[in-house]
């Protein structure tokens, strides 16, 4: 094996540990273990890696620029964040370069490796689905810090600011209730993730509460976005008898649902009742208007880029994990109006 070419894959296999464990032995973080540090230092030096922190503080306190790394682009949800985040980081000062990953795992690798090759002083990521700790151990070997922003990566091991979702969630499903709804469905996102997870935690703390049997609700997963959403909709149209009330994942899965029922001749908001997740803009320009769960981009976006400079000044500073309030938006779709 050429030394020149050693790699952290190489000296996570003859550790006999995972990639992001030797990252975090090079860096010397309190995380691991003493056993464990000198387990791989001895293996990369038995291998002839050599981690050149010097040069990599050098790079980080000489660029300008931040690589910002956003899943998907054409969720308006996303968008809206990475102007607020772009807007923060002008602010400091900073060069955004920004990248869309369309949800591939392979795209965001490439991304990563690219603003890594140019020089960013760091790292801003909205993860694709999936991503751990191990994707992203070469680029914090090299001293890149990374901060993620609304999906938790696996690990728990890099800053991770995020709104509220279990509790919005659960203030969407209280108010449906509050309104003597007991046949409720959540409706959208992905079983396997963490996001799904909460809000269907939030769903369902406030079913319990409110002592609403099991047999009354439903669980409809479906892929994000509102072209699935509408035919998942219409699915279950055709199933028989529908819910009092749908509380969605996220807005682009609302809008789906609405479109459905309105072609199946059933109003939002009249016949039954709908409520979103982000608030983006377009909630306010529908017909019925949509009740959402209202995230703070702003404060999002600042909190990231705060959390950003903090470990650009100091990489060994402790991990911190920040959830943001949310705040429930009741508009027309959410309110039926009993018949007259």
């Amino acid at each position: 094996m050429n030394r020149n070419n050693i790699t952290i894959p190489d000296v996570a296999k003859a550790a006999g540990v995972s990639k992001s464990t030797v990252s975090l032995a090079l860096q010397d973080s309190p995380k691991l273990k003493t056993e464990t540090k000198k387990k791989v230092m001895k293996a990369a030096k038995e291998l002839g890696y050599v981690y050149n922190r010097t040069a990599a503080n050098l790079r980080r306190r000489s660029s300008e620029m931040i690589g910002m790394v956003i899943n998907d682009l054409t969720n308006p949800f996303f968008a809206e964040l990475a102007v607020a985040l772009e807007r923060c980081f002008t602010d400091l000062g900073l060069v955004v370069m920004m990248a869309n990953t369309s949800e591939d795992i392979k795209q965001q690798e490439k991304i990563l490796r690219t603003f890594c090759e140019h020089g960013a002083a760091g790292i801003l990521i909205c993860p694709v689905f999936g991503t751990t700790q191990d994707d992203l151990a070469p680029h914090l070997a090299k001293g890149v810090p990374v901060v993620s922003v609304m999906r938790q990566i696996d690990g728990d091991e890099i800053d991770f600011i995020a709104p509220d979702t279990e509790a919005g969630t659960e203030a969407a499903t209280q108010h449906l209730i509050d309104q003597g709804m007991t046949r409720l469905a959540f409706m959208g996102g992905l079983p396997e993730t963490k996001v799904f997870q909460h809000r269907l935690r939030g769903f369902m703390a406030a079913i319990d509460r409110a002592g609403i049997s099991h047999d009354h609700i439903e669980i409809l997963p479906c892929i994000p976005n509102r072209t699935v959403a509408n035919a998942t909709i219409a699915q279950r149209i055709s199933q028989g008898a529908l819910p009092q009330g749908f509380v969605c994942y996220s807005d682009v899965v609302a809008f789906g649902v609405t479109f459905g029922l309105d072609r199946a001749g059933l109003k939002a908001g009249r016949d039954i009742a709908v409520t979103g997740f982000d608030d983006i803009e377009a909630c306010t320009t529908l017909s019925p208007t949509l009740t959402s769960v209202h995230v703070f981009t702003d404060q999002l976006a600042k909190l990231a880029a705060d959390s950003l400079m903090k470990r650009l000044k100091d990489s060994n500073r402790p991990i911190s994990n920040q959830l943001v309030r949310t705040r429930l938006e009741i508009r027309e779709s959410s309110r039926l109006i009993p018949p007259a």
